[in-house]
């Protein structure tokens, strides 16, 4: 993802991008610009019956009355070296992230949010150069349906306004089996690597979870290895990836009702498993970050306890099937798109 200086890593352009991968936790997917703004879209979770229902905790003590249901909006960005033949220009991606969350708490100021992806939707530009045609890349359903929930902790003095809000890293993989695969592999030796570029092949459907391999698994569980992204326009067809990605919040409670905030310490590393035809497989694929401060940051806005995630989307106009999520009516939880022209992105600076 970004923020981590000095590091490159194997990820594919059109495939998952940004903050989303792991077997054992949460998602993400890029696309090829068409010279324009795309906002590439998955299907969204609104699946009422399989919420699960958390005790809340102690009705005292720091951070108690900020126990509840809440949407949350994760936005990062990143620039991606392509490495495919065809696609000769580095694209530059905004990933919005919407998460239903439910915090809980031990009473001592020690909370819980536990995450669930209820959408995932990406921006794209072409860094300087226009491809021809509409040209996007999405993952399914199928992705949103078997992602699990996310826990990340925070810990806070108390419930007042300007109160630090800040997590611990939550380490994500995505279409592997690690055995150790909750870490940064840049700094800790003994974290296992996800599984290298055309290390599968189509087909491949070993399920996600159980004992651990050290091998790819079929994330979405539907007949492929890793994580399906499907690509259309420029090249049609589909890649299978892993992904490993981790980030931190680093933010502050603006009142009651509203929490908001920096996405820092935050990286993504990809590789493309397999592919349904040789043109879609990268050659030297690679990402490297946006140094763009502005462009990677949180929100969460406070739902009622039987929220669903179709009422995390009806705060954004990032729910349509559109390609932008830019419309004349600003809703709480859009993206902050008037920040994106920030750092020059066409460029990619």
């Amino acid at each position: 993802m970004t923020n981590i200086a000095g590091k490159s890593i194997q990820i594919v352009t059109a495939i998952v991008v940004g903050v989303f991968v792991s077997c054992t936790s949460d998602p993400q997917g890029s696309g090829i610009d068409a010279g324009t703004d795309a906002d590439t879209d998955t299907d969204t979770d609104t699946d009422t019956d399989t919420y699960p229902d958390y005790d809340s905790g102690p009705d005292s003590g720091p951070g108690a009355s900020l126990t509840g249901r809440w949407a949350q909006l994760i936005n990062v960005s990143i620039i991606q070296e392509v490495g495919i033949p065809m696609v000769p220009v580095d694209q530059w991606v905004a990933s919005r992230n919407f998460y239903l969350v439910d915090i809980t708490t031990d009473g001592q100021g020690n909370l819980t949010a536990h995450e669930r992806l209820c959408a995932l939707k990406l921006k794209l530009r072409g860094c300087g150069m226009e491809l021809p045609g509409n040209n996007t890349s999405s993952v399914n359903q199928n992705f949103i349906d078997h992602v699990q929930v996310l826990e990340r902790h925070i810990t806070v003095d108390s419930d007042e306004p300007g109160t630090a809000w800040t997590s611990d890293i939550v380490y994500e993989v995505r279409g592997a089996n690690l055995c150790n695969g909750e870490c940064d592999p840049y700094v800790d030796s003994t974290c296992d690597p996800i599984p290298a570029n055309g290390s599968a092949n189509e087909g491949d459907s070993t399920p996600c979870g159980g004992t651990c391999t050290n091998a790819c698994c079929d994330q979405d569980e539907d007949g492929q290895p890793g994580v399906t992204n499907t690509l259309t326009g420029l090249l049609n067809c589909e890649t299978y990836a892993a992904q490993r990605w981790w980030a931190r919040l680093d933010g502050q409670i603006v009142d009651e009702d509203n929490i908001a905030g920096d996405v820092v310490d935050n990286f993504s590393e990809q590789t493309v498993l397999a592919a349904s035809i040789s043109l879609c497989e990268p050659e030297n694929p690679s990402t490297r970050s946006e140094n763009c401060p502005e462009h990677q940051y949180f929100k969460m806005i406070r739902l009622s306890d039987d929220a669903t995630c179709a009422d995390v989307l009806a705060l954004t106009d990032c729910d349509e099937d559109q390609f932008t999520c830019d419309t004349n009516t600003v809703l709480p939880l859009d993206p902050k798109n008037d920040m994106e022209m920030d750092c020059s992105p066409d460029d990619c600076d």
